[in-house]
């Protein structure tokens, strides 16, 4: 007993129970070290609960200035998933991205949820991928790099009362976060696959460690398709979907990804490495949060944590950070005591905060695809036909067809052409959207057919959905997933614009360009589907997530029912919480909200420096 007892003892006294915020000056930091032993319990100032995009960029920059712990129930990406969530032609392949409820499942990288059955899609239970790794999904992303409009954030200021969220007082945290490359022509090698951005909306001698680029690749179905959307008669965009504006064509997407090597930049490829070089950041891997404890004023005191079953406690001096995402966030914030009264009473959970609105207002866009064989080759073709050739170019000069995920991105308004049989029902609830905010976007992109070929695609996604999902929970204990109805299509509005996205994808087909490619018949679903009533029915078999899913914990004004959060993340009815991801959106951005997650976790970590 006393040889254990010395042991013991020498343990904690070298265990970084509280480690300095920053690394010691002269001295390179050991990687290693920056990876705690789990099983004791230890304080630090800020306890991040989720070490995902948003998580891993607000830990990096408390970091800077406080001890701070990432509780993150993943481990390494590389690891495992190995090159899938690396080389960027791979992300778009992941099998366990399917939606169907018998996915291939992939327990080191996914929570495995599932949706309720969906009444607005045919009943169809739902596999709704979500990263459970260090970096989160920017880890198994499509790598789209985009921002909101003028009016969006304009509409998000004045929701939360903060004009700190227009968009011109985001540009800096926008900025902040990433570092921008312009696409190296002479490794695209398509003269006519034409890049437009706007330099001035990036600025990397203020930068952060992100990395933004264009693919050093061009698929030639994709940029076939591109013309198309042209022909279509949309506007240009010449300054791409960076700078306030989503209208229109002209933007091959900008991608996180480093452009020297051709590997995806996550959270933890930029955010975390540099943290650990400059800082003493420490990483609890493959940990889960259970539960957030509070001190007698309600003020975040600790989290309960286990490892494999190990259960300790990780105290925060200071601020207790959720980050564990759109489903998970609201499940926490609920089994911790916080959220409807009725349902945290009913499970026999103490109620803390009583706030009706925790996993509520869940906005997820939706997508579906309208399909041709085309005579064009694409990435994964291209591949299929020269497999060593591929990756001799991939490895050795970082380009070629793995070396891409990128697309072509358009967004427009419903014409008046379609929007004129839209019910006044419909017509005034699309009314609330600024002027500037689209109601639809178009994802064109190629795939192998399997018999050699090419399958072309047109995919819209509803960026201004009506119908809203909430999360819910049904034990007081996190190892219980939560029940995730999305209520896709329920709102009959969100109805009638698909219908009329169809149609206009099909405009789109029909266009010149498309149609010098396209082989036989339409693939899915087909010209026997003419009718509202039958495009409709198909488009409820079919719809899919682009898991851009939000705002289950809204940011909002006190006062307001439904919010979860104030403007600078903090949680309502308690002290020392914050939630920070993109659960605390007031709506879903229209556009990928890759950046704007980014973004308001370093508004945000600004903002707790600014008032520390």
């Amino acid at each position: 007993m006393l040889f254990r007892s010395v042991v013991i003892l020498v343990f904690a006294f070298f265990s970084p129970l509280v480690v300095r915020a920053s690394a010691p000056e002269g001295r390179r930091r050991l990687r290693s070290s920056a990876f705690a032993v789990p099983g004791t319990d230890a304080t630090y100032d800020y306890i991040v609960v989720g070490g995902g995009s948003a998580g891993l960029t607000i830990a990096s920059r408390l970091a800077e200035f406080a001890s701070v712990a990432v509780i993150e129930a993943g481990g390494f990406y590389e690891q495992d998933n190995g090159n899938q969530s690396v080389v960027p032609f791979l992300g778009l392949v992941m099998p366990f991205l399917a939606t169907t409820e018998g996915y291939p499942k992939q327990p080191l990288m996914d929570w495995g949820l599932v949706s309720s059955p969906q009444a607005g899609a045919n009943n169809r239970k739902i596999h709704y991928a979500q990263g459970k790794t260090l970096g989160g999904s920017s880890a198994i992303n499509t790598m789209a790099y985009l921002r909101g409009t003028l009016g969006s954030y304009q509409r998000w200021a004045d929701i939360v009362g903060d004009p700190t969220y227009t968009f011109a007082n985001l540009l800096q945290y926008f900025i902040k976060s990433t570092h921008f490359t312009p696409p190296n022509l002479q490794k695209r090698n398509t003269p006519n696959a034409t890049v437009f951005y706007d330099p001035s909306v990036f600025d990397n001698s203020k930068g952060g460690p992100v990395q933004v680029s264009y693919g050093n690749w061009v698929d030639p179905t994709i940029n076939w398709l591109s013309s198309a959307l042209r022909a279509l008669g949309l506007p240009l965009s010449p300054v791409g979907f960076n700078s306030g504006s989503l209208s229109g064509y002209g933007a091959w997407v900008t991608s996180t990804i480093s452009p020297e090597d051709a590997e995806r930049s996550t959270s933890q490829s930029s955010y975390l490495e540099q943290a650990i070089q400059n800082t003493g950041i420490m990483i609890y891997a493959h940990t889960q949060a259970n539960k957030i404890l509070f001190d007698s004023s309600k003020k975040a005191s600790a989290v309960s944590v286990s490892t494999q079953g190990l259960e300790y406690s990780l105290s925060a001096n200071k601020e207790v950070i959720v980050s564990a995402g759109v489903f998970h966030s609201p499940q926490l914030l609920m089994v911790s005591g916080i959220g409807p009264q009725a349902t945290l009473k009913a499970l026999g959970i103490p109620v803390l905060s009583d706030l009706p609105g925790v996993g509520q207002n869940l906005w997820d866009p939706v997508f579906f695809n309208v399909l041709w064989e085309v005579n064009t080759p694409s990435s994964g073709t291209v591949i299929a036909a020269n497999p060593a050739e591929a990756l001799e170019e991939y490895l050795n000069d970082a380009a070629g067809p793995y070396s891409s995920a990128g697309g072509y991105f358009a967004f427009e308004k419903i014409p008046a052409s379609l929007r004129q049989n839209f019910t006044q029902q419909t017509a005034s609830a699309l009314a609330w959207f600024p002027t500037d905010w689209p109601e639809v976007e178009y994802i064109v992109s190629g795939f192998p057919s399997g018999t050699g070929s090419t399958i072309g695609a047109v995919s819209p996604t509803l960026l201004a959905p009506l119908s809203r999902g909430n999360v819910a929970i049904t034990s007081q204990t996190m190892s219980d997933p939560p029940v995730i109805n999305l209520g896709w299509l329920t709102d009959p509005a969100d109805a009638e614009i698909a219908v009329a996205a169809f149609k206009r994808c099909r405009q789109i087909w029909n266009t010149g360009p498309a149609m010098s490619i396209r082989i036989g018949p339409e693939l899915v679903p087909g010209a026997a589907v003419s009718s509202d009533a039958d495009i409709l029915s198909y488009i409820r078999q079919s719809v899919t997530p682009i898991w851009h899913a939000s705002s289950t914990c809204s940011m909002g004004k006190a006062g307001d029912p439904m919010a979860v959060v104030d403007s600078t993340a903090k949680v309502f009815g308690v002290k020392g919480l914050r939630v920070v991801d993109i659960s605390a959106f007031p709506f879903g951005v229209p556009t990928h909200p890759q950046g704007t997650v980014y973004m308001l976790a370093e508004k945000i970590a600004d903002d707790i420096k600014n008032r520390k």
